[in-house]
C-alpha cells in the first residue's frame, strides 16, 4: 500500500508552510517504512513530510496518533508531519470510531557514518570468503555510543540482477551470503551490489560495497606437514579442486633465533632455533592473503663434548 501511496506524493510541487520547507526527497525503504534525506543546508532543522493513510480512505475524515498515543491536529487521509532535527516517528492513522487503518514510519537519513566503526585496512564493512563456492561473509563494528541494528540488507549481481540470499547471523554483527547461480569454473563478469542499513533511533545509514568473490577471497591456513628438516606445504582443506584450476601461491618467511633472541611466535626465548611462517594467495588474482601459519620449530642438533682429561702438572 505504500508504495502506492509514494507515487502520489512524489508529485506534490515543493512548497513551504509558514517557515518550514516540504521534504523533496524521500523513499520507501520497506512497507509502512518512510525515509527522509536529511538537507540541513537546504531545510534547515525541521522539515515537513507528507503521509497519507492510504487511496481507499481518499474524502474520510481521518484521525492520526503519534507513537505515544497523543492526537494530531491534522486531520484527513493526507496530512504533513514535522520532522525536526533527525527525529522521526510512527504516524498512525484511525477511523473516527478509532479503529486501526494504517501507520508509517518516517525515518531521517543523514549523511554520516557514526552506527559502525571504521577498522582500519577494513573499512566499515568487511567482506571475505574462503574459496570459490559463491558463499562469503560480511561484518562489521558497532559504536558502543549508538544502539544499532540491520533493518535491511539487498545484495544483486550488477548486470543480471541475480538475486544473492543474506541472512544476518545471531551476533547481529555479522552476514551470511550466498549466490546460488555461481560458477566456480566460470569467469566471474558481474560485480555483486552489496547495500546494508542501519538503524539507531530514527537515523538511517547506507552502506554500499561492489566487489567480486575474486575480489574478497582469502585462502585459510596452509596446512604443513614436517618430516625430518622438510617441510611440505598443503592447500587448505576448504579451498577449490582440482588444485591445478585453482592454483595457490606461497610464501615462506624465515626466522633465526639466536641464544638471547625473541622469535616473534614464541612469549618465551628460544635458543638456536628456526621458525618458518607460510602464508597462502590465489595465484590468479591480487586478493588478500591468507593468515600466517602456526610457526613450525626446528631444533637445531647439539654437537657432543667430551670430557678432557686435564695434563697432571709437574711436580717441582
Amino acid at each position: 500500500m505504500i508504495l502506492l501511496v509514494l507515487q502520489v506524493l512524489f508529485v506534490l510541487p515543493h512548497t513551504t508552510t509558514g517557515s518550514i520547507k516540504v521534504a523533496e526527497s524521500y523513499w520507501t525503504l520497506q512497507p509502512n517504512e518512510l525515509v527522509v534525506d536529511e538537507d540541513m543546508a537546504k531545510y534547515g532543522s525541521k522539515v515537513q513530510v507528507p503521509l497519507m493513510c492510504g487511496e481507499a480512505f481518499e474524502g474520510q475524515d481521518i484521525v492520526w496518533k503519534r507513537a505515544s498515543g497523543e492526537k494530531l491536529q491534522e486531520r484527513g487521509n493526507r496530512i504533513l508531519v514535522t520532522v525536526e532535527e533527525r527525529r522521526g516517528g510512527r504516524y498512525t492513522c484511525y477511523n473516527t470510531e478509532d479503529s486501526y487503518l494504517n501507520h508509517t514510519l518516517v525515518l531521517v537519513r543523514w549523511p554520516y557514518k557514526k552506527i559502525i566503526k571504521e577498522i582500519p585496512e577494513k573499512g566499515y564493512v568487511h567482506c571475505s570468503t574462503n574459496n570459490y563456492s559463491g558463499s562469503f561473509q560480511c561484518s562489521w563494528t558497532w559504536d558502543e555510543k549508538r544502539a544499532g541494528e540491520v533493518i535491511l540488507i539487498k545484495a544483486v549481481r550488477s548486470y543480471s540482477g541475480g538475486n544473492v540470499s543474506c541472512s544476518l547471523n545471531s551476533s547481529g554483527q555479522t552476514i551470511t551470503c550466498q549466490d546460488q547461480e555461481y560458477c566456480p569454473y566460470a569467469e566471474e563478469l558481474e560485480h555483486i551490489n552489496l547495500t546494508i542499513y542501519f538503524r539507531s533511533n530514527y537515523v538511517v545509514e547506507t552502506y554500499y560495497l561492489q566487489f567480486q568473490i575474486s575480489d574478497i577471497v582469502r585462502p585459510d591456513m596452509v596446512r604443513v606437514k614436517k618430516k625430518n628438516n622438510t617441510l611440505e606445504l598443503h592447500y587448505p582443506d576448504t579451498w577449490n579442486i582440482p588444485f591445478s584450476y585453482f592454483p595457490l601461491t606461497f610464501q615462506v618467511k624465515e626466522i633465526r633465533c639466536g641464544r638471547k633472541s625473541d622469535c616473534d611466535c614464541s612469549n618465551h626465548k628460544s635458543s638456536k632455533r628456526i621458525h618458518a611462517f607460510l602464508l597462502a594467495q590465489d595465484d590468479l588474482c591480487n586478493s588478500p592473503w591468507s593468515e600466517w601459519t602456526q610457526c613450525i620449530k626446528e631444533k637445531k642438533k647439539k654437537r657432543s663434548r667430551r670430557n678432557k682429561k686435564k695434563r697432571p702438572q709437574k711436580e717441582e
